[in-house]
């Protein structure tokens, strides 16, 4: 069960887990995305993709604004909190199906905390009987773009959050910021 957080980090990450004999099923869960404009081109954009490629994906429609932005402002730290919370219910919907193993597109990132993203997904196999497979896909983050430019896909200036979209402008160094 892949965990995407948008079609262009989806491009190499899908393509090296196939090379690596894996059979994919993507999950689009993403409340932290705001604003809600910003959630529906993302959304759509895997919409438009995944049949191109063949992948299965799960979608996660809701929009749970005031859930999400209460869960980011009470946690210790609000990317932990958002990792958390995505690995959890990746974790959760792959034990539901069937799927033994799962894992995430944020780690194609290299402005993502690896180290949070590791800790949220080890804590989410945990709690669960369901295994984390980290991939540190940075080395990808490239293809990924060239990937993404070539299929025409839209291409997000900030990870998601309402916090992250004010840091780019502020120029805020954000506490899960590697």
């Amino acid at each position: 069960m892949l965990h995407i957080c948008c079609a262009p980090c989806a491009t190499a990450v899908l393509e090296n887990l196939r090379n690596s004999g894996y059979d994919v099923t993507g999950y689009f869960y993403n409340p932290s995305i705001h604003p809600w404009k910003e959630f529906k081109r993302r959304l759509d954009a895997l919409k438009e993709w995944a049949p191109s490629v063949e992948l299965p994906v799960i979608y996660y429609e809701e929009y749970p604004l005031e859930d999400n932005i209460r869960m980011l402002l009470n946690g210790d730290n609000r990317c932990f909190s958002c990792f958390a919370d995505r690995m959890v219910k990746t974790a959760e919907l792959a034990f539901e199906v069937g799927i033994g193993l799962f894992t995430s597109t944020l780690s194609v990132s290299p402005y993502q905390n690896h180290e949070l993203l590791r800790k949220a997904g080890e804590k989410a196999s945990d709690l669960l009987d369901v295994r984390y497979l980290y991939r540190d896909f940075r080395g990808s983050y490239r293809k990924s773009i060239e990937l993404s430019r070539v299929a025409g896909m839209y291409r997000q200036p900030y990870c998601g959050c309402v916090f992250s979209e004010r840091d780019r402008y502020l120029k805020i160094k954000s506490p899960g910021q590697s």
